[in-house]
């Protein structure tokens, strides 16, 4: 049995706490929150150890979930590891690549699971685009929905966009080459919306748009590849595939009209709830069972483009080659 802990009681530290009573192999240890009201009615329904110091709670735990603000985020971290404690941590893992590479070095050095929580990686729709797509030109992903004065201090891009730059690049497979990025301030002091167009080394494109200030949330993928479009849900875990069918010119009288056809298919997707697959995963991890479902690269990689966006929008450049 896996003794866990979480560090931080938040909004998205509850989603976790609601979870480890319905996942076999763990066993729910110690909590740990600055805030000490929170932590007391927290711990009046679970009869586990408690701390403000998070630091108190290591010895009681194998592993944490660290759901903290990201500005706390590197020294929690890194105080978890050399305590040698796996580590989940909700993403971002840090606001800059070079302590996310030292977290990593430290895990690798010790052998230790470090995994960054990319929940949409588990979402039952993402799992099977690697099924059907192969050679996409064209990716367009808006992540939009209301306000809410929580993340007002948070970058929108680490918050937001960054789940859709993971998903992107592992679907592309090639190497980002351009980036173009545009954001506005509109009730906080950070870019409240933001379109990116990145440019990857075989040509293809992706256009993200993400907002915190629209009424109606949104989050969609659509890609286009030579002979299928292809228009997930993310929401829903649905995804539609539309295949061309047939086409053909009509003539009337006085009009040329274009008729075209497709064929749509629904795929059938496993549904199920995506952190507790990752939480699973995580768990796996651990204890040896599977190899992790994303390699470390390939984490750093998703950072880094993601900070990369946030400078360009910051400095207000509006576009810049890269290599990522």
């Amino acid at each position: 049995m896996l003794k866990m802990g979480l560090i931080g009681l938040g909004r998205m530290g509850k989603y976790h706490l609601n979870l480890y009573e319905t996942i076999r192999g763990i066993e729910l240890s110690a909590l740990s929150d600055v805030n000490k009201e929170v932590l007391d009615k927290t711990l009046e329904h679970h009869n586990v150890a408690g701390s403000t110091d998070y630091r108190e709670i290591l010895d009681k735990v194998d592993a944490v979930t660290v759901a903290a603000p990201t500005k706390y985020h590197h020294q929690i971290v890194k105080d978890c590891l050399l305590a040698d404690k796996h580590v989940l941590v909700e993403k971002p893992i840090t606001t800059n690549i070079e302590e996310a590479q030292e977290l990593f070095e430290i895990a690798r050095q010790r052998g230790l699971t470090l995994h960054i929580g990319h929940v949409e990686r588990f979402n039952g729709a993402v799992q099977e685009l690697k099924k059907i797509v192969r050679n996409p030109f064209l990716i367009e992903s808006r992540r939009v929905g209301p306000y809410d004065e929580r993340v007002k201090n948070d970058s929108i891009i680490l918050d937001l966009m960054i789940h859709d730059i993971d998903i992107i690049l592992n679907i592309v497979g090639k190497d980002v080459i351009d980036v173009e990025a545009k954001g506005s301030k509109v009730y906080s002091n950070l870019p409240d919306f933001a379109s990116v167009n990145l440019i990857f080394e075989n040509n293809a494109v992706a256009n993200i748009i993400v907002s915190r200030i629209t009424q109606k949330k949104d989050r969609t993928l659509s890609i286009s590849q030579e002979d299928t479009f292809v228009f997930l849900d993310y929401t829903n875990q649905d995804i539609n595939i539309y295949r061309k069918g047939s086409s053909q010119h009509i003539f009337g009288e006085r009009e040329l009209r274009y008729k075209n056809e497709y064929i749509t298919e629904r795929l059938f997707v496993y549904k199920d709830n995506p952190l507790m697959l990752e939480i699973r995963h995580f768990v796996d991890c651990v204890k040896g069972n599977v190899v992790r479902m994303i390699p470390v690269e390939h984490e750093l990689r998703s950072l880094k483009l993601a900070l990369k966006v946030d400078e360009i929008i910051s400095k207000k450049e509006g576009r810049c080659e890269v290599s990522v």
